[in-house]
C-alpha cells in the first residue's frame, strides 16, 4: 500500500479551547468540540485507514470574523504555539501548518515566527478577510513574504454575507465555501498577485472549488475580453495586465482531494491543474463518523481514478512532500 499523507485536516487543542473561552471570553462556539482534540481517536482512525501522517491546521476559521486586531493576534499566537506543541508531541504523525488570519506588521512578524522559529510546513490563510478580497493591497506583503521564503499557503474558505436566507439550509457552507474559494483564486489571478509572485504556492481546499470544472470557461472568458475590449470596459479598468493566458495562472494552483469521495471531481481536478498539483486531503474530522467516512471515501475515490500508479502515489503523498520540501 502506498504511503498516505492527509494534506488538509483540522484540529483544536483542549488548552487552546479553554484559553479561548476562559481567558479571552470568546463566545462564538457552541458546546465543547471535543472530537477536535481527541488525538488518540485521530491516530486510531489514521491507523485503521492506513494514513501515515496528517497535515494539521487550526479549525473553525469563522472565529476570526470581525475580531479586534490585537485580540486576533493574541489568539493566533496561542493557536500557532499549540499546533507546534501538538506536532512536537506526535512527530511521527503530524505536520504542522500555522495560521495568519489577516495582514499587518504584527501579523507579518507572526508569519516570520511560524516559518523561522516554529518551523511550520506552511501557513493557513482564508479566502476573504472580513469581506476584503485577497488581491487587496494590504495583503500583498504576505504573498511577497511567502514567495521569498518558499512557504506554501493553505487557503481555507471563509464565510461572508451573501443573502439573509443563504444559511437557512447551510448553503453558505455547502456551496458558499467552494464558491468563495473560486472567487479568491480568481482575484489572485485577475488582480495580478500571481503575475507579481509567480512562484507563490497556494493549496486550495475542496478540489480548487469551481475552477477545474470551469477551466474551459475561464479560457474562453479571457480570450473574449482580450478580443473585444470595447465590450468589457469594466474588466479592463480593473484587471491587472497578464503576460500569459489567464488559465495558465489558474493551473499553477494546488488543489486537495477533499471533495467527499467524488472520483469524477478528482479526475476533473487532476486533468486541469499542472502535473503534481493535486494533493491528498480529506477535511478530517468533518464528515459523518467524525471524519472516518471522509477518509475512507477519499482514499477509495483516489484508488478509482483513471491514472497510473505513479500518479496515484504522487497524489497520496509525494506531491505534498514536494510542496513542503
Amino acid at each position: 500500500m502506498p504511503e498516505i499523507v492527509d494534506g488538509y485536516t483540522h484540529v483544536l487543542t483542549e488548552r487552546f479551547f479553554e484559553d479561548l473561552t476562559d481567558k479571552f471570553g470568546f463566545q462564538g462556539l457552541s458546546g465543547r468540540p471535543e472530537f477536535l482534540w481527541d488525538h488518540d481517536q485521530r491516530k486510531q482512525d489514521m491507523a485503521d485507514y492506513g494514513v501515515d501522517k496528517q497535515v494539521i491546521t487550526l479549525a473553525l476559521p469563522t472565529m476570526f470574523q470581525g475580531m479586534d486586531h490585537d485580540l486576533a493576534l493574541d489568539i493566533t499566537r496561542l493557536a500557532n504555539d499549540e499546533i507546534r506543541r501538538l506536532a512536537d508531541e506526535h512527530p511521527d504523525d503530524f505536520i504542522p501548518v500555522g495560521t495568519i488570519p489577516t495582514v499587518s506588521e504584527e501579523f507579518l512578524a507572526e508569519f516570520d515566527r511560524c516559518v523561522d522559529d516554529l518551523d511550520m510546513a506552511g501557513v493557513q490563510i482564508f479566502s476573504n478577510v472580513d469581506g476584503r478580497p485577497l488581491d487587496d493591497d494590504r495583503f500583498w506583503p504576505l504573498f511577497e513574504r511567502a514567495e521569498a521564503t518558499d512557504t506554501p499557503l493553505w487557503m481555507h474558505p471563509q464565510l461572508w454575507e451573501w443573502y439573509d436566507w443563504a444559511s437557512e439550509y447551510m448553503e453558505h457552507r455547502l456551496f458558499g465555501w467552494p464558491f468563495d474559494t473560486t472567487l479568491a483564486l480568481s482575484r489572485l489571478v485577475f488582480g495580478g498577485v500571481m503575475e507579481e509572485y509567480p512562484d507563490l504556492q497556494i493549496v486550495s481546499h475542496h478540489g480548487g472549488g469551481m475552477v477545474p470544472f470551469y477551466g474551459r470557461r475561464i479560457e474562453m472568458f479571457y480570450q473574449q475580453r482580450m478580443a473585444y475590449p470595447e465590450n468589457y470596459q469594466g474588466y479592463h479598468e480593473h484587471a491587472a495586465e497578464l503576460s500569459r493566458p489567464a488559465e495558465e495562472y489558474f493551473k499553477k494552483f494546488n488543489a486537495d482531494t477533499a471533495v467527499s469521495g467524488s472520483t469524477p471531481a478528482l479526475e476533473c481536478a487532476e486533468s486541469f491543474f499542472d502535473a503534481g498539483n493535486v494533493v491528498f486531503g480529506t477535511d478530517y474530522p468533518f464528515s459523518p463518523e467524525r471524519g472516518r467516512q471522509t477518509v475512507e471515501y477519499t482514499i477509495d475515490a483516489v484508488d478509482r481514478m483513471d491514472v497510473d500508479d505513479d500518479t496515484r502515489e504522487d497524489i497520496f503523498a509525494d506531491n505534498l512532500y514536494d510542496l513542503i520540501s
